[in-house]
């Protein structure tokens, strides 16, 4: 299984950092310090992120090479911490904090650092590079559904008292395909999810959807879609219709400017570089949206039954996140799309967090960092994240 890394990341900012601008934050910053709830550990990362502050280095790739050490903060996480409220700030860079820096490390932290959830793990379409295009998930109906809203609500309440900072509604299945998508994400908001992210296709986005969403206020609002030609597109993204996924765009843009011109959610395209032009991509599709990235291509395909990997280094996932399943089932990774890796289901007595700490979580991490990854499998067909 192979992986090239991210090439690049582009976006629309209006403006740059600027000592202005890294002294709002320093200053937010000194007021959480002095709230008397923050922790010892809190404190001392809070002195570290004023420090890489100072030290700022202008930089608007918000990627990142994992394998690589990234010392300080993207212009783009400073820009995006600054547009919110003081009392926001500190928790939004303690996580940017963590998010960069305890995954490289091995440092587990108390609860995942993001948490995916999915809405469904069903698809309207088939992309040639996906899960959807193995018929052992696609046409297994064990592995086909909704997520109930009474145990989504039970999962995003647990986050929210253990200050989940990152949700991301997508996993394998077509998120907008769920008839309380947009209740989904309002109610993640509503209680207190600092970073609220949507992955769609677009091909089902309404007028009606697009409002409904706008109103439910996510974060980052991403658009899958590989190309910007037609032929490549549709070659790719099989059963969807480029030009309608043109315009569903183009028209949720359109409702953002005009009936909430207020609206804080930042659009992005997300494509894989599969033998593209990425300078015209980019050019296309940078007049449509915020932002625009391109990543490398995973053989996720291969996963089961791909050749085994000359790679013994650990997945930095295992210290960064979990997969949540329609079901409730848990996994470490999403690449294993089958869920050989099952750490079981939430349930009263197995919450998010005991199994984070669970014995089985604890083993597979333990086997990444001794170089022994290649005895689990089917992290034995996998480069590693």
């Amino acid at each position: 299984m192979t992986m090239r890394p991210n090439t690049f990341f582009a976006n629309k900012i209006k403006k740059s950092v600027d000592e202005l601008m890294l002294r709002r934050l320093d200053s937010a910053l000194e007021i959480t310090l002095k709230q008397g709830t923050i922790s010892s550990l809190e404190r001392n990362e809070y002195s570290e992120i004023r420090d890489l502050l100072k030290e700022h280095q202008t930089s608007l790739d918000y990627g990142r090479d994992r394998a690589s050490e990234k010392k300080g903060f993207s212009d783009g996480e400073i820009i995006r911490a600054a547009s919110m409220e003081d009392l926001k700030i500190g928790d939004y860079l303690l996580y940017r904090y963590r998010f960069n820096h305890y995954p490289r490390k091995l440092i587990v932290p108390d609860f995942p650092i993001v948490l995916s959830i999915e809405p469904t793990s069903i698809c309207n379409i088939r992309c040639t590079m996906c899960f959807q295009a193995d018929p052992a998930l696609s046409k297994d109906k064990s592995h086909r559904g909704l997520m109930e809203m009474s145990l989504y609500q039970k999962l995003v309440d647990e986050a929210a008292r253990n200050k989940l900072a990152s949700l991301v509604l997508a996993s394998r299945g077509e998120p907008t395909l769920h008839p309380e998508f947009p209740a989904m994400i309002r109610y993640a908001k509503q209680k207190g999810i600092l970073e609220v992210k949507i992955n769609t296709n677009a091909t089902k986005l309404t007028d009606e959807l697009s409002r409904a969403i706008l109103e439910a206020e996510p974060d980052i609002l991403v658009f899958s879609v590989d190309s910007a030609k037609k032929d490549v597109f549709e070659a790719i993204r099989q059963g969807a219709n480029f030009e309608q996924v043109v315009k569903n765009i183009e028209r949720f843009h359109e409702i953002r400017a005009k009936e909430f011109p207020q609206s804080k959610t930042i659009t992005r395209i997300s494509m894989l570089d599969i033998d593209q032009d990425p300078s015209y991509s980019e050019k296309f599709w940078m007049e449509r949206v915020d932002e625009f990235s391109i990543g490398g291509v995973s053989d996720v395909l291969d996963i089961y039954s791909g050749s085994l990997s000359e790679s013994s280094q650990p997945c930095m996932i295992l210290w960064e996140r979990l997969f949540i399943a329609w079901d409730g089932t848990i996994n470490p990774c999403d690449n294993d799309y089958l869920f050989k890796l099952s750490l079981g289901k939430v349930e009263d007595k197995n919450t998010i967090k005991a199994i984070w700490h669970s014995q089985a979580m604890e083993h597979y991490r333990q086997q990444h960092k001794d170089k022994l990854k290649n005895v689990l499998f089917p992290c034995n067909r996998c480069q590693g994240r």
